[in-house]
């Protein structure tokens, strides 16, 4: 279990703390938690922790049977590589499409920490690690995504070679690389903009006034009619 390097676990409330320890003590399996503190309280014997871990080579691991993760791109691509089924929390940016796509492809399950309960982690635990039909797809999917002509280090020493004959490539370079700052933020656009805004606020600003100041003249000139 892990949830990458942007969130630490110890900061997580207490009583959601004590659940997961809770739930993992039931299991008759060996917990590895990236736990980012020294102890982790009341914690049983089968649960291990670490401040950092060899992640893709621990995917690896024929004996291991399920990641939780918080969704992270790179941990996701990492398990699906090893062929491990997920169970995904997310708290961040893209891991909630992430986690999504788990669900969508059937390769893990959703949590939300908010509404987790005890039984609801540890009735989502068996079912990813019983039900065959997770491992079936995540393989399925680590064989569709491997499905390429060339391996990834065989891709990338051919495009530094291309690159290289080519002195630079320069016909692959976008047209962004060689435009100042000014050019790409459209500082030009952006000062047309504010002044067209200004224009507009000082024009209503200005509007506002000659109707405030004729209602004045109006009822000034209504009030010494009434007077004579």
């Amino acid at each position: 279990m892990s949830y990458g390097t942007n969130v630490s676990p110890s900061q997580l409330p207490p009583e959601k703390i004590q659940m997961i320890v809770n739930v993992f003590s039931r299991l008759p399996y060996d917990v590895i938690w990236k736990w980012d503190k020294d102890e982790l309280p009341r914690r049983s014997k089968n649960i291990k922790i670490s401040k950092w871990l060899p992640q893709s080579d621990l995917l690896r691991h024929p004996k291991v049977l399920l990641f939780i993760t918080q969704g992270g791109l790179q941990s996701t691509d990492e398990a699906i590589t090893a062929g491990v089924p997920l169970i995904g929390m997310p708290m961040l940016g893209d891991q909630w499409y992430n986690v999504e796509q788990y669900v969508r492809h059937g390769i893990g399950v959703r949590l939300d920490l908010e509404d987790l309960t005890e039984e609801k982690f540890y009735n989502a635990i068996n079912t990813t690690i019983n039900d065959k039909s997770f491992r079936q797809n995540v393989e399925r999917l680590r064989t569709v995504m491997s499905d390429q002509p060339q391996s990834a280090l065989e891709r990338a020493v051919w495009w530094t070679e291309y690159v290289l004959r080519h002195k630079g490539a320069k016909h692959l370079r976008s047209p962004a690389a060689n435009m100042s700052w000014g050019e790409f933020l459209e500082i030009e656009l952006v000062t047309y903009l504010l002044l067209g805004l200004t224009s507009v606020i000082f024009a209503i600003v200005i509007f506002m006034y000659y109707v405030v100041l004729f209602i004045k003249r109006y009822y000034n000139a209504n009030k010494k009619q009434k007077s004579n």
